[in-house]
């Protein structure tokens, strides 16, 4: 939607070339035959704009209740662009017989040949406010492919209608319009009477304004985790905003480093130093949260993380996680290697692990605030990565953390680690161990 669905909601095309006529287009009339119990959904869907509604189950629900009144939609699609830094858009479907699912478009299925061809494309780059097909009988007509399928599957008639809205404009940024289409199918004889087609028109403008709710919140989810995580996102969410509120966390604690950063960003090419990070980043960012752990700070090109320590599984739960993040981090800088995407640029990088209570909360200033994990453990986590230099692997882990995986971890001995006050016996993966006893 976006730019290109700004303006013309208020057109609508002629019966040849989109199968609806203006006369069927009357204003919602008081006495049309739905009008008693559509009223009732109305009032639903205006509580439901008020409270903190599941975009999900509301259209679900939506759905049922329209069919319940005799409206006879057996078939339904919403979907909306969205914020996120994966996806594009969002779009839930719908049957009677099946229930709700929703999914999810990456970006670079923007211009996939599916989209292209679809109503939704056509209806948006048109900027038409309602598109009808009949699909069935006199006037039938399916120039989309997906119609024909529809004809298929036994369904009769297809009305799509699209409503604009504005989630948030901010000063000094162009304003994006966005919105909501959803199509609506049935496989009643005849298709849809223009009481139906005026009422799902009506009703959809209703549901944009519940659905405007719960899209805006699901935006503003997405930017806070994908900017805070999802811990330090649900606090700000929560209130949890002043300086000083936090909380303890015992985790075990990942701190990586890439090797060299400032001779790199020095003497290459500064795109070619962003995809080395967005690269470095993937190795060791990517395994952290695909094992459940969490990102609480990329400081430069230091990556904190941490792998929370819950019941039932506690610390040995966590630090297999951990070993499991860090022995992918490895395999996936190897491939990397191997496919030569960096070209002689070298991706080499440290990680450090070890266990404890950090603080995790608010610090800063009153007028820039960020959450941060703060406490010895962090502080241990990144002098065992520097470390890795000195001792020659690239990953070392505190006893804590080896123990709750013995199969995986090797000792290297005991070490003085800069600025703790005690020597640290440590331990390396025995994959690492194994591949320098072959060199």
């Amino acid at each position: 939607m976006t730019a290109d669905f700004r303006g013309g909601l208020d057109q609508t095309l002629t019966q040849s070339t989109c199968g609806i006529s203006r006369s069927n287009i009357a204003p919602y009339n008081l006495a049309m035959s739905h009008n008693a119990l559509i009223s009732e959904i109305e009032d639903w869907l205006v509580g439901k704009a008020l409270g903190d509604p599941d975009v999900v189950l509301l259209f679900e629900t939506l759905c049922r209740r329209l069919h319940a009144v005799g409206i006879p939609v057996e078939r339904a699609v919403l979907t909306w662009p969205t914020l996120h830094p994966l996806f594009h858009a969002e779009q839930v479907f719908w049957w009677l017989d099946q229930g709700a699912r929703l999914e999810q478009y990456y970006h670079s299925e923007a211009g996939s040949a599916a989209y292209l061809k679809s109503p939704f494309h056509y209806a948006m780059t048109n900027h038409l406010s309602r598109l009808r097909r009949r699909l069935a009988g006199p006037g039938a007509l399916t120039d989309f492919e997906v119609l024909s399928e529809f004809v298929e599957q036994g369904y009769t008639d297809y009305l799509l209608a699209t409503v604009e809205f504005t989630i948030a404009e901010f000063a000094g940024r162009d304003n994006r319009a966005t919105g909501i289409m959803a199509s609506w199918t049935t496989k009643r004889e005849g298709g849809f009477t223009d009481d139906d087609l005026d009422a799902l028109s009506h009703i959809q403008k209703i549901f944009a304004v519940a659905c405007r709710a719960a899209i805006q919140k699901r935006v503003m989810v997405n930017l806070v985790n994908a900017y805070l995580g999802p811990t330090a996102g649900g606090r700000v969410l929560a209130g949890d905003i002043r300086r000083g509120d936090g909380e303890k966390i015992p985790a075990v604690v990942w701190f990586s480093d890439l090797r060299g950063s400032t001779r790199l960003s020095d003497r290459m090419a500064p795109d070619d130093y962003l995809a080395l990070l967005n690269h470095y980043y993937e190795c060791t960012a990517a395994p952290v949260i695909a094992e459940g752990g969490e990102i609480l700070n990329f400081i430069g090109d230091g990556v904190l993380g941490i792998f929370p320590i819950t019941e039932p599984g506690g610390i040995a739960e966590a630090a297999q996680r951990a070993t499991r993040a860090a022995a992918a981090a490895l395999d996936r800088c190897a491939a990397i290697r191997t496919e030569g995407v960096l070209g002689d640029a070298p991706l080499e990088f440290g990680i450090g692990l070890t266990s404890g209570e950090l603080m995790f909360g608010n610090i800063g200033v009153s007028a820039r605030l960020a959450f941060s994990g703060i406490g010895r453990v962090v502080n241990g986590a990144q002098r065992i990565e520097t470390a890795t230099k000195d001792v020659g692997r690239a990953v070392l882990a505190t006893e804590s953390v080896a123990r709750a995986a013995p199969e995986a971890w090797a000792p290297v001995g005991r070490r003085r680690i800069n600025d703790l006050a005690r020597e640290v016996e440590l331990y390396t993966l025995k994959s690492l161990a194994a591949a320098q006893a072959a060199e």
